[in-house]
């Protein structure tokens, strides 16, 4: 996440992508994964048992490399062992994006960053390398016959089969010093390799990516401008099986669905189209500050059922694999809320009522 803006606006380019999209729109109800939730703090054992309940199919949510691994060879799971074994209980898939890097790691990279060091992403062979080592360790514990589902054998088995690597790296916010796409497409290489090597089935996502960081402005890079630049690396484009957009926007159409176009546009100009979209982050706010994201409880659950309804009925066609909203229950603790509509972004309050977007969520997933 990064601060929104809630606006964005598009020029010629915009309409030139909306037009490369034509045919048929292909309906079908998606599987149940295809509807997704992202938490803004921490989950308990209630989150969990309403998401069945919802039949929330997809739990996209953070592991954090530098508590994970805090140091080389040491390895700490118990931040994530939870919500895995509470997501598999409920009939919920975990897509993890990994983010934040180790203190341990960045230094090696010449980074004096004290305890802050993690967005600056491994770039020497030597960070690197502790970087696949990290994925192909998380891979054998949590992916298909790994070793979490071993020591848990109550535990119905829910493997992860996708990995998102990294979060806004077009954005100084979260890729120090500033965006790299050389450095990004090295850690994508070296990512891939590292989890396909141990499960050459599953699939790699590149880290989802907002529209205009900083207004657009530099160092900050648009997202289909870096996936353009990503794109014109060689080899680049066979290190990923999935692209990752974060379209916000105050409107659906003409902000948010633009965006998804653009991407879309990006991708078929490089000959990707069969890369799949999973569009990792999208949401409004039920209340709260002023802010073109802000729309009210009711404009909220209408904008979920407007994107919803759309990417449903459009989701062959644009090749869309997941939805997640963004988020999944309000937060107060200004430490968690990474924006400012972010605190009543939720479907659900803070005390677990449920809003009318709550409802919206359900009418398509079939839940309660």
């Amino acid at each position: 996440m990064t601060r929104r803006l809630g606006t964005i606006s598009f020029g010629v380019a915009l309409l030139c992508a909306c037009l490369l999209i034509a045919g048929p729109a292909q309906a079908g109800k998606p599987p149940r994964n295809f509807f997704g939730v992202v938490p803004q703090g921490g989950l308990g054992d209630q989150d969990f048992e309403i998401m069945g309940k919802a039949k929330v199919g997809t739990l996209r949510f953070h592991v954090n490399w530098a508590n994970t691994n805090p140091s080389k060879g040491n390895y700490d799971w118990s931040g994530i062992d939870p919500d895995v074994r509470r997501a598999a209980e409920n009939r919920v898939r975990v897509l993890p994006f990994i983010y934040n890097t180790p203190g341990w790691v960045a230094h090696a990279d010449g980074h004096n960053c004290a305890d802050d060091c993690g967005a600056y992403a491994p770039r020497s062979k030597q960070a690197l390398d502790a970087w696949a080592t990290f994925l192909r360790t998380a891979v054998k514990r949590y992916g298909p016959d790994g070793e979490f589902w071993a020591e848990n054998p109550s535990v119905p088995e829910v493997p992860v089969k996708a990995w998102q690597l990294w979060n806004e790296q077009n954005s100084p916010s979260f890729y120090k010093p500033k965006p790299s796409v050389k450095g990004f497409a090295k850690l994508m290489k070296a990512g891939n390799s590292a989890i396909k090597r141990v499960d050459r089935d599953a699939e790699v996502i590149l880290g989802g990516m907002f529209g205009t960081p900083l207004g657009g402005q530099r160092p900050a890079l648009s997202a289909w401008g870096f996936l353009r630049k990503l794109y014109g690396i060689k080899g680049a484009k066979r290190t990923f099986d999935g692209v990752a957009p974060h379209p916000y926007g105050a409107q659906f159409k003409s902000k948010v669905l633009a965006q998804v176009k653009l991407f879309r546009h990006e991708m078929v100009k490089a000959h990707d189209g069969n890369a799949s979209l999973w569009i990792t982050e999208v949401g409004w706010a039920s209340g709260g500050a002023p802010n073109p994201l802000n729309r009210g409880l009711k404009g909220q659950a209408s904008r979920l059922k407007e994107a919803f309804k759309y990417f449903v009925k459009h989701r062959k066609k644009l090749n869309i694999e997941n939805v997640d909203w963004y988020s999944w229950r309000d937060s107060s603790d200004s430490a968690a809320g990474l924006c400012e509509w972010c605190p009543d972004s939720g479907l659900l309050r803070e005390d677990f009522s449920t809003k009318p977007s709550y409802d919206a969520f359900t009418s398509f997933t079939g839940g309660s």
